[in-house]
């Protein structure tokens, strides 16, 4: 009886063990509330939005423990529409992250799928968007901040974290089906990670890559092309940023180039961005930053404010206010929201005036 007893234990203690050595994790976020835009193609609009401070997603998150220091890892990400329940891209279920891979202590980790560049990795923590979301990102999103750039076919390297440094690549197949566009895309990251003091720093270049200035940014680009969607025979990013923590305040530097070959055009949208994170109360946490953008002559200017209030680890509610404006050809456009065709030799004629502002409340809660 005895023997059995300890036969018993022992076997609950194994099944136990081997409980806590692999894991799936669910995970999400929900964000739902009422904006007010002054001027969407020339009209003042209301609108019940969701997923604009974060956006809408759920996912999987697997690790097996294969000893000595070797995990089995995958996630599986997929964004959604709060409002219809709808796919955010239709047809495809996993459409943010969907990727397996190892991870070692020692090694680092390799991973295989649909996957993040280092911009959404390294340089995201030091943006305006990163707390303020959809109407504070950089002109449509072509530094990929917002991770808006789902790239599939991709393998990746992370480097384990030595003296606070990690560093990363990527190299994605070319594919009609590639989210970023049709040709090969290749990215590389630097992160460093030291108290108070963070720096990150990534390059992504990317082969005949979809874009549609006019409504993810409220340009064409350059003088001689149509407002419609144009196929780049290259986009280029670099981005370099920087933050430091004292006490409760958190300032935050940062820069991001976009360059564009586009037929026989080229140019780059040079980005420059400052702003302060305060942490009012444990539970109150404000923002208000700047950032100012420019292409060839085109040029647009940024100032968001926002109010965080936590009712729990995982439930907030939350203000924002943000005022954009462009000149120079470029029209008012916030990401997401689409873009007037009303361009004339690139210079935008569209009703409504050269600024927009943007006044959002809402709720999040993540799980």
């Amino acid at each position: 009886m005895k023997k059995s007893l300890l036969c018993a234990a022992m076997l609950a203690a194994a099944s136990s063990v081997a409980h806590a050595q692999s894991s799936v994790t669910l995970y999400g976020i929900i964000d739902a509330g009422v904006s007010y835009l002054s001027n969407v193609g020339g009209h003042s609009q209301f609108m019940a939005s969701d997923g604009s401070i974060q956006s809408n997603r759920w996912g999987f998150l697997g690790k097996e423990d294969l000893g000595g220091g070797l995990s089995a890892i995958f996630v599986l990400e997929n964004g959604f529409n709060l409002n219809s329940g709808s796919l955010f891209q239709s047809d495809v279920i996993f459409n943010r992250q969907a990727w397996v891979g190892l991870a070692s202590t020692r090694y680092g980790r390799v991973t295989l799928g649909k996957q993040y560049d280092f911009f959404w990795d390294n340089l995201t923590q030091f943006a305006m968007g990163q707390y303020a979301g959809q109407y504070s990102w950089h002109p449509g999103d072509f530094d990929h901040l917002a991770g808006t750039l789902h790239i599939n076919n991709a393998a990746r390297y992370v480097s384990p974290t030595i003296a606070g440094v990690t560093v990363g690549g990527l190299y994605a197949f070319p594919s009609q089906a590639t989210s970023g566009g049709t040709g090969r895309i290749i990215a590389f990251g630097l992160r460093y990670d030291n108290g108070p003091l963070k720096i990150g720093a990534a390059y992504t270049d990317i082969h005949d890559m979809g874009v549609n200035g006019p409504v993810q940014a409220g340009t064409t680009f350059f003088p001689n092309l149509p407002p419609t969607p144009q196929l780049a025979n290259g986009v280029t990013n670099f981005g370099a940023g920087a933050s430091y923590q004292i006490g409760r305040s958190l300032t935050r530097l940062l820069f991001t180039s976009t360059h564009f070959r586009i037929r026989n055009d080229n140019g780059s949208l040079n980005t420059y961005e400052a702003n302060e994170v305060f942490s009012l109360t444990p539970a109150t946490t404000l923002m208000a930053g700047y950032w100012y953008s420019k292409l060839g002559s085109q040029h647009w200017q940024n100032v968001t404010a926002l109010a965080d209030y936590a009712l729990s680890k995982r439930t907030d509610v939350y203000a924002t206010a943000t005022y954009l404006r462009a000149s120079g050809g470029a029209a008012p456009v916030f990401l997401g929201i689409g873009g007037s065709n009303a361009f004339v030799d690139g210079v935008y004629v569209g009703g409504g005036g050269a600024s927009s502002v943007a006044v959002r409340i809402g709720m999040r809660q993540k799980f």
